[in-house]
Order: structure tokens, then C-alpha cells, then sequence
């Protein structure tokens, strides 16, 4: 099943490349932790294993959306919950195929948002409404939308509607601030072209003081990264930036850089293509997905090039300030 391990995220090549480069005391550290982050991933999406008793599985509630089915079920077994989630109109399954392309991505860097796997359309599950289209699982979230808590110190939307600002804005950055996981989410949808990042796709976990973000289907529409490199360098020629907003910045660049590293453009473009393969629909919609595929990959690759222009620049800001 795609994606079920972050396995797929390193080639065998890569992965002995990283180990060798690194002193052998932290090797067996580095082992256990990449060991345990892989168990991890198996662990948290055990109902999708084909020998596992769906019987474990139960619906427990249902969310209404426009256009989408949002069903709640719990696995009883290990006492977890998830959603399953379809859309209404086959045309827009292709949003669902970006979720599970973005999930992958995150994973790669440890960003904090929801999980996401795909469930094949001939693939019988808990909760699927239409029981021979294609759904996906996410994991459930912790917390609230800062929307429904009213949470008022923290709007990290990569575009301004009243200004009609895309990209990073001093505003944002100071969100950033707040929390390391804001400045790694922040950092994920520049790297993703994700401009939807409203308060209603942010959620805050008072238990832990946590943030997370959901929703992950409207990525690869607009180069964020050129947006940002544009805005930060007149920011920076404006005014010099302040210690807390050098530390969110340097969260941000690090995040971008594990994400440039371990998400090549052409490899995101291959998991998009084997995701798409495994959707079986009529010629109208595989017409369609092939536009919307084609835009998609032209997107990953101006994103991941700008990506690592602008990491460029954050280097020799970072670097000035600490002079």
C-alpha cells in the first residue's frame, strides 16, 4: 500500500550515506531513534494491514462537510480513532491523492500534521461510503481549531487577503515565534505551495501546548517560496529582524532544509504518479487528473527550486545577525 512506511522516503544508497557520514558513538543512537520512528508509522495505521480484524473497527461519529464524507470510526483494539474521509464528486478525488503525497512529505522532516494513507477503491473499510471508490484514513488530531477556541495571538496563512500578500510577512514570522511547531508547519506549506493555511487548519493541543496542523489538499497551487524569498529580503533591507524572529527563522530554515533534502522533485513526482495509477475511474476523470497532474509536477519543481534559493538567503541572514 503507498506509503503505509517512511521506508519508501530513502534509498537504501542514501541511507547507508547518512550513517557513514556521521561519528560512529552517535551511529547506534541515530539506528534506535530511525527504528523507532518506522514502528511508529506501522503502529499508527494497524487497521490497514490486510490481516488485521476489521471487526476491531467501529463508526463512532460522523462530521458534515460540503462535498465530502467525513466519518469517525475508533480501533478498539489499541484504542485509537481516525477519520475516513470521501469525496462526493469523483472530480475531486485527486485532492484526496495530494493528502497522501503531503503526508508522505511531512513525515520526511517530522513536521506536526495529521497523518495520511490511502484507502484503494477495491479495498473495503469501516466508514467508506462509496465502498468501490478510493477514501483515505487520517489520523485524529489532538486539540481544537484555534477558530473554534478563538484563539487570538496566531494567523500563520501564507497570504493575506486584505493586503493580498503572498508569502512570509513579519506578522507571520512572529507567529512563528510562538512555538517551534508553528515555524515547522510554516516552513512545510512554503515548501508545498500550501496558501490555506487558515485558523479553522491549525489546531492547538492545551494537554501538551502543542500545534498541528490539518487539511493538506491544497498544495503545489502557487510558488510560496518565491513569495517568501521576495518578502524577506525587502524585510530585511527595511528593518533588521529581532532575536525571536532570527530563532523562528532559523527553525524555518532547518526545516526547509530537511524537507529539500529528503524530497527530491523528481521523487515527489513519482509517488504522485503511483498514487494516481492506483485510482481505477472513468476517461473524464483520468483526462482530468492528468491536467491537474501535469500542473501539480510543474509546481513541486518550481517550489523545491525556490525552496532552496531562499534557504540561501536565510543562511546569510542568520549568519550576519550572529556576527
Amino acid at each position: 500500500m503507498i506509503g503505509v512506511s517512511i521506508l519508501g522516503h530513502f534509498k537504501k544508497e542514501e541511507k547507508a550515506l547518512m550513517i557513514y557520514s556521521i561519528p560512529y558513538y552517535i551511529k547506534i543512537v541515530f539506528m534506535i531513534c530511525l527504528l523507532s520512528t518506522i514502528e511508529q508509522c506501522k503502529a499508527s495505521f494497524e487497521v490497514l494491514d490486510p490481516s488485521y480484524d476489521q471487526k476491531n473497527i467501529r463508526i463512532i461519529g460522523q462530521k458534515n462537510k460540503k462535498k465530502v464524507y467525513v466519518i469517525i470510526v475508533e480501533d478498539q483494539l489499541h484504542k485509537k480513532i481516525y477519520c475516513v474521509k470521501q469525496y462526493c464528486e469523483s472530480d475531486r478525488i485527486f485532492l484526496s491523492l495530494k493528502e497522501v503525497l503531503m503526508s508522505a512529505i511531512a513525515e520526511s522532516a517530522n513536521v506536526p500534521v495529521n497523518r495520511v494513507r490511502l484507502i484503494p477503491a477495491k479495498i473495503f473499510f469501516p466508514g467508506k461510503f462509496y465502498k468501490k471508490r478510493m477514501a483515505t484514513l487520517h489520523t485524529f488530531t489532538p486539540g481544537k481549531s484555534l477558530q473554534s477556541i478563538n484563539y487570538p495571538k496566531v494567523d500563520i496563512q501564507q497570504f493575506n487577503k486584505r493586503r493580498k500578500i503572498f508569502g512570509l510577512t513579519r506578522d507571520v514570522i512572529d507567529c512563528m515565534s510562538l512555538s517551534r511547531n508553528l515555524a515547522e508547519i510554516v516552513a512545510f506549506d512554503t515548501f508545498t505551495g500550501s496558501k490555506n493555511r487558515s485558523r479553522v487548519n491549525v489546531f492547538f493541543d492545551e494537554e501538551s501546548n502543542d500545534f498541528y496542523g490539518i487539511d493538506l489538499k491544497k498544495a503545489f497551487l502557487r510558488n510560496l517560496g518565491h513569495s517568501a524569498y521576495i518578502n524577506i529580503k525587502k524585510m530585511y533591507a527595511e528593518k533588521k529582524f529581532t532575536s525571536r524572529q532570527i530563532d523562528a527563522l532559523t527553525i524555518y530554515r532547518d526545516t526547509l532544509k530537511k524537507l529539500i533534502a529528503k524530497n527530491p522533485p523528481s521523487d515527489i513526482c513519482k509517488k504522485l504518479d503511483a498514487l494516481v495509477k492506483t485510482t481505477k475511474l472513468n476517461n473524464k476523470y483520468v483526462l482530468l487528473t492528468s491536467h491537474s497532474v501535469k500542473e501539480c509536477k510543474v509546481m513541486i519543481f518550481q517550489n523545491y527550486d525556490s525552496a532552496k534559493k531562499l534557504v540561501v538567503l536565510l543562511d546569510e541572514i542568520i549568519k550576519n545577525y550572529k556576527k
